[in-house]
């Protein structure tokens, strides 16, 4: 069989294993392999490519390497590539769940396969998310200017200014804020996950085009030129850990939606299992 038509079917027999789940997929996002001894079926492992996993896996397993825009800037958008390649097939309707949440390969919400009647919580809450961050006394934007590029989060502010400007007030407020829900860890209802990728993906995709990224490498050298300005120390170390830009600003810009759509917020550790 040819490859492209395999890989094709692969897609769309992928989707129908979680057009079955109608009530709650749980997206657990990983680049290599991890010890997991989950079973419950609304658990999903999701990553680049599936197939370079060894583990003995129990769940469902999800490649997002095929029909995803964002692939040739996983670097640069670490989970988030994985998040906009769920969220374009909720979009599309090619996914259809009641809730849908996200996790990581060692932050897993502490309830593991008993999973909470989802329902009942959302009649008095809006969201479920991992516990809060407090930041020493620092507020999201100082606590990003120190260890990241100013520059990036101030030209983020600006396009939100400009093309979603519902957001701007609640993004000032929260660039203030001295914690925050980090990590893009969540369970929502389908419908506001929806809002939540057009608004974060909207702004990074015309922060990418502003600043010309259309691949890794592109983001690659274009952390290292701010970097070079910068005058910055051991620049090749730094630049391995700051080209994960994307990545970075996705995690504020989740804050921004939370605080923006969701009055009550019910939140629950994480742990590594």
């Amino acid at each position: 069989m040819n490859l492209n038509i395999f890989l094709k079917n692969f897609y769309f027999f992928q989707l129908n294993l979680h057009k079955k789940e109608k009530y709650l997929n749980i997206y657990i996002v990983t680049h290599k392999d991890f010890i997991n001894k989950l079973t419950n079926s609304y658990y999903k492992i999701l990553c680049d490519d599936c197939s370079k996993l060894n583990w003995d896996y129990n769940i469902d397993l999800i490649s997002s390497n095929y029909d995803n825009e964002l692939y040739k800037k996983k670097i640069g958008y670490c989970e988030g590539s994985k998040i906009y390649y769920i969220w374009k097939n909720y979009k599309n309707n090619k996914i259809n769940t009641k809730y849908v949440g996200f996790n990581h390969y060692r932050r897993i919400f502490s309830f593991l396969d008993e999973i909470p009647n989802l329902d009942k919580i959302f009649q008095e809450y809006d969201v479920i998310l991992n516990k809060r961050l407090y930041l020493n006394n620092k507020n999201i934007k100082e606590q990003y200017f120190e260890i990241h590029i100013g520059k990036n989060l101030d030209q983020i502010i600006q396009i939100i200014k400009e093309n979603f400007t519902d957001y701007y007030l609640t993004s000032l407020k929260t660039m203030k804020m001295t914690f925050g829900n980090f990590c893009n860890i969540f369970i929502m209802k389908k419908e506001d996950f929806i809002e939540y990728g057009n608004f974060v993906f909207g702004v990074l995709f015309e922060f990418d085009r502003r600043n010309k990224l259309k691949n890794d490498d592109d983001i690659k050298n274009f952390i290292k030129k701010l970097l070079i300005k910068r005058n910055s120390n051991n620049i090749e170390k730094t630049i391995k850990y700051q080209r994960r830009l994307e990545g970075f600003l996705l995690e504020r810009l989740t804050n921004v939606f939370y605080n923006f759509k969701f009055k009550n917020k019910y939140e629950i550790k994480v742990i590594d299992p």
